[in-house]
């Protein structure tokens, strides 16, 4: 087991019954891009100095690897067994973090893009409720939601407009003279989103994590300081999604992604930061146990809101965290009926109600989160999910998922080690 000494951790606020409740400030995922601003450019912000160990103040390299999936949990799985972790424990330092609600990949990879939490940013989940659009949509994939192939948005000739927040991370680096550049999969780069939430970085699409790590030492000792490089990891979460994280498949991949994050680190220039950091967890769970809303109540659309296309507005959110529009007046029975017949397999909540516990942030939601987030939230209890079905654009297959918050899913870390 790790060493207490050797971590840099908060106790995450927990539930009554177990569940994780994000932090606000402090050690919480939302201060990671503030801290890369603060190394980059001086000032204050970001995490308690101490989270980075012995890092120094302000560094002329910094690279973020941002491993999709691999939570707490899944660091201390790997701890005491894989070099990489052994050495960052030895010579750096590990502090956990809370990830913010939801536990999902939109809200955190929108949020270091541009420093802005969730309730500011709105991208909150795989699918959402586009306001300008009256409709559900799958902002990653700029395509109305339950489409499959991306940018149906784009060739249906709908408005943007404001789907995506304006304003990066990397334009205010390099407004302060830090040079960008960000490594992602080719599989997916470049794309309608990283066109916006990736303005003002160099972007350089991989084919594999070893190449895009070799990309990047190569690139940034070419790069006269500052310069700041972002380096993103998907596979881990893929593997999770398909064979759940208690797969011998995932450790695999985990160990696969360590490997090449440790062999790519002494090919960095000396002095330059190195920042490990993951967006969530996962959680493993059965996709024959689904429940499906609108299986089990198959009234439930005359309680929803009519979208654009004059159809109830098919869900928000993902199986781990379910989101419904409710129909004016319709909130509380959407509320107690869900409730009584998905008994005690989901809590269901008023998203009024998480959002005064301070599930999005000590502060109130902006517009962007305001005018998009549902009414209705489903909160799916240990290895349990639930969702909705429309065959060939609405079911659940994962073996392993997340966006609630079970300790699995919403704890998290950022771990740190300068390169001698």
């Amino acid at each position: 087991m790790i060493d207490a000494a050797s971590v840099e951790a908060v106790g995450a606020a927990r539930r009554a019954d177990g569940s994780v409740r994000p932090l606000a400030d402090g050690y919480a995922f939302a201060a990671v891009p503030s801290t890369v601003q603060r190394l980059l450019l001086g000032g204050d912000g970001g995490l308690p100095r101490a989270a980075l160990g012995d890092a120094p103040p302000v560094a002329e390299r910094v690279v973020l690897v941002l491993l999709d999936a691999f939570g707490w949990c899944f660091f201390e799985r790997h701890a005491d067994r894989h070099p990489l972790l052994r050495r960052i424990l030895d010579e750096g330092a590990v502090a956990k973090l809370t990830t913010q609600f939801p536990s999902t990949t939109a809200a955190h990879v929108t949020t270091v893009h541009t420093g802005r939490p969730v309730a500011e940013h709105g991208l909150y989940e795989w699918n959402i409720y586009e306001p300008r659009l009256d409709t559900m949509v799958t902002p990653l994939l700029c395509s109305f939601a339950g489409d499959r192939e991306r940018d149906t948005l784009r060739a249906a000739g709908a408005d943007l407009g404001d789907l995506y927040p304006r304003g990066t991370l990397y334009r205010r680096l390099a407004a302060g003279g830090v040079r960008c550049h960000a490594f992602q999969p080719s599989s997916f780069t470049p794309s309608t989103y990283d066109g916006v939430l990736l303005d003002g970085a160099t972007i350089h699409p991989h084919d594999s994590l070893a190449e895009g790590l070799a990309a990047c030492a190569t690139t940034i000792a070419a790069d006269r300081g500052p310069v700041y490089a972002y380096v993103y990891a998907d596979t881990l979460d893929a593997v999770g999604h398909q064979h759940g994280p208690s797969s011998s498949a995932f450790d695999e991949e985990a160990v696969r992604c360590l490997d090449a994050i440790g062999a790519a680190l002494d090919a960095l220039p000396a002095g330059t930061l190195v920042l490990l950091v993951a967006d969530h967890g996962q959680v493993d769970v059965d996709p024959a146990r689904t429940l499906y809303v609108n299986e089990l109540w198959p009234e439930i659309g005359g309680h929803l809101r009519q979208g654009a296309r004059g159809r109830p507005l098919a869900p928000a959110g993902s199986a781990r965290d379910l989101f419904l529009h409710a129909a004016p007046g319709a909130r509380d029975d959407l509320v107690a009926e869900l409730a009584r017949r998905l008994g005690d397999r989901a809590e269901v909540h008023a998203t009024a109600d998480l959002v005064a516990e301070g599930l999005f942030g000590s502060t109130a939601p902006g517009p962007r989160l305001r005018d998009r987030v549902g009414d209705v939230c489903v909160l799916p209890g240990p290895g349990e999910t639930v969702w909705w079905r429309e065959p060939g654009r609405f079911e659940m297959r994962f073996r392993g998922h997340h966006g609630g918050l079970a300790a699995a899913e919403a704890e998290t870390l950022v771990a740190s080690l300068v390169i001698a």
